[in-house]
């Protein structure tokens, strides 16, 4: 069951650093898209304009979606102490493996 568990933390974090690379990809285009904006010349079609302030829009949803991925990742692996957001706290993967390492040790020490 421990290995089980350190496989899905793995897996875990391995999903979260490709959420991360998507994140940072679109935190890019989004800073290189205000820029542009910013610097847009008077003699351009403002429906062009229009259009890049259509993407950044939606960069920014997709920008607080990874955000929220990424939180709920983290929380899964390492939990969380209780707070306003959880009240009961939040178990996490590492949390569970310690408490079956403490478990293995007392069965250890039993069966001694």
């Amino acid at each position: 069951m421990i290995w089980d568990l350190e496989f899905k933390v793995f897996k875990t974090r391995e999903i979260r650093e490709d959420v991360r690379r998507e994140y940072d990809q679109s935190k890019s285009r989004l800073s290189i898209l205000e820029e542009q904006i910013t610097n847009w010349p008077k003699d351009k079609d403002e429906g062009d304009r229009k259009r890049l302030e259509d993407q950044v829009v939606l960069l920014k949803r997709d920008v607080e979606r990874f955000e929220a991925q990424m939180k709920q990742l983290d929380l899964e692996v390492n939990g969380a102490k209780p707070s306003m957001e959880y009240p009961d706290g939040v178990q996490g993967i590492n949390h569970q493996i310690d408490s079956l390492q403490e478990l293995k040790g007392m069965l250890k020490e039993w069966l001694t």
